[in-house]
């Protein structure tokens, strides 16, 4: 495809920017042209990169204010004025990062299947390591952790995109929230557009040297290192190749790690199955004890409730016998005592007359 905006942000003194520019400038694919976004750096920066532009017309400056957050608006606006006729893909660079000559054309290799992706972001370390941010675009589970998580395993220098790709985004480059990393806020706008086609290219093309990892280096002497490193690099094949083994080493290491890290949470998955197939048959036998016990139960109390109810009745009928025994008692008492009026009335009779 060819035909990159490749942007070049900068907010502070030229310390590092001719590298980068050159990094740029010695890229094996030529149809490129390079903006350098100066976001409220001095006025030495601006002339620096004027310096360049005055000598390849691949490179324009735009010297502006510094711009809210990382200047992400100044970007924004460069891609809106772009032509996707004759510059179809875009990619970035910072100041204090480094392109190794074939960088554009792995990048143009990979966007000739995609919309968007990215190469491998290998950093070198203070004491002299390579490391390798390792993940995959086209793998689901890495592009939710983006989503979702404070994760990123590349930045903007190892990113690439079509420009018709980036046109379609619900918003570009713009400030990020303040919680979140503005490329991890930008990739998500990607990542959260339908239909865009995402890939990563493990190639090494490049070179990083996070300012994180050098806090306590000022900038001479973080410009120092990148001469040292550009010299070291950019001007052997030889140190290259070297340089991508031991990045690749640091990948396969990791990977062996992650194969390891999974081969355990494969066994402990294993044992957990096991382990809940026999609680599931303890609790199937303790189920079938308690289902047991509560049918026994169940009888034993439709035993009782027929007790409850033979003994109900004998008392309404032992209620009823004694009530009719007392109204036979009284019925008895009043027979007695009539009979017995009816023996003593000729005595009675009797005695009347003597009295008389």
């Amino acid at each position: 495809m060819s035909g990159f905006t490749v942007l070049l942000p900068v907010h502070r003194p030229p310390a590092m920017l001719p590298l980068a520019i050159e990094s740029v400038l010695a890229q094996t694919v030529t149809d490129f042209d390079l903006v350098v976004i100066c976001d409220g750096a001095p006025p030495e920066t601006a002339a620096c990169a004027a310096e360049y532009a005055a000598r390849d017309v691949r490179v324009r400056v735009l010297d502006l204010p510094k711009g809210e957050r990382h200047g992400e608006a100044h970007r924004h606006r460069v891609l809106a004025e772009a032509d996707e006729v004759e510059r179809p893909l875009v990619a970035q660079l910072a100041d204090d990062d480094l392109w190794f000559p074939e960088h554009l054309a792995e990048l143009d290799r990979l966007l000739a299947e995609v919309d968007f992706g990215n190469l491998l972001q290998a950093r070198l370390t203070p004491d002299g390591a390579v490391a390798v941010h390792h993940g995959d675009l086209a793998d689901p589970r890495t592009r939710e952790r983006m989503r979702t998580e404070r994760f990123n395993f590349f930045g903007p220098s190892v990113a690439g995109y079509r420009l018709a790709a980036y046109r379609r985004l619900v918003h570009g480059w713009e400030p990020a929230p303040p919680d979140l990393w503005s490329d991890l806020y930008m990739w998500r706008a990607f990542l959260d557009t339908p239909g865009l086609r995402l890939a990563t290219r493990f190639s090494v093309q490049g070179v990083s040297l996070p300012a994180a990892e050098r806090t306590d280096a000022d900038l001479a002497e973080r410009a120092a290192e990148s001469r040292r490193v550009a010299a070291g690099l950019l001007g052997s094949a030889g140190a290259r190749d070297d340089f991508r083994q031991r990045a690749i080493a640091d990948l396969w290491t990791h990977l062996d790690t992650a194969v390891t890290h999974r081969d355990q949470l494969h066994d402990a998955h294993d044992r957990a199955v096991a382990e809940i197939a026999h609680l599931t048959t303890q609790l199937e036998a303790t189920h079938a004890a308690f289902v047991g016990a509560g049918e026994e139960a169940g009888r034993q109390r439709q035993v009782s409730l027929r007790r409850r109810a033979r003994i109900r009745k004998l008392r309404r009928r032992t209620t009823r016998l004694r009530r009719s025994n007392a109204a036979l008692a009284e019925e008895l008492a009043t027979l007695r005592a009539s009979r017995s009026w009816r023996l003593t009335a000729p005595l009675r009779r009797l005695t009347g007359r003597r009295d008389r």
